[in-house]
């Protein structure tokens, strides 16, 4: 089950967040300062998938189909890409959790 994103994160809207993305968000082992540099670069996502900073990549094996881009140099997003130039986003972690 996911939302499309109501809070203003760019003028685009092209992010559709799902619950699980959501209570990643949430978690109280991510500081301000996490979640600061997740919606920097939801922003950059929405604006421009292929900004440099993401360090965008597809990934293989039991994820293939989902995309990987990086928050920071320790927080990484996954995201799947839907029709019209949506992006589902799936999950937060640091780049060392699974």
């Amino acid at each position: 089950m996911s939302a499309r994103v109501s809070a203003r994160v760019s003028a685009h809207l092209t992010l559709d967040i799902t619950a699980t993305f959501l209570g990643d968000f949430a978690a109280h082992d991510f500081g301000a300062a996490d979640r600061s540099a997740i919606l920097k670069a939801l922003r950059v996502l929405d604006e421009d998938e292929r900004h440099p900073s993401l360090r965008e990549q597809q990934l293989r094996g039991d994820r293939e189909g989902s995309w990987s881009a990086s928050a920071s140099d320790s927080l990484r997003m996954t995201f799947e890409r839907l029709p019209g130039g949506w992006k589902r986003m799936l999950t937060r972690s640091r780049h060392d959790d699974r």
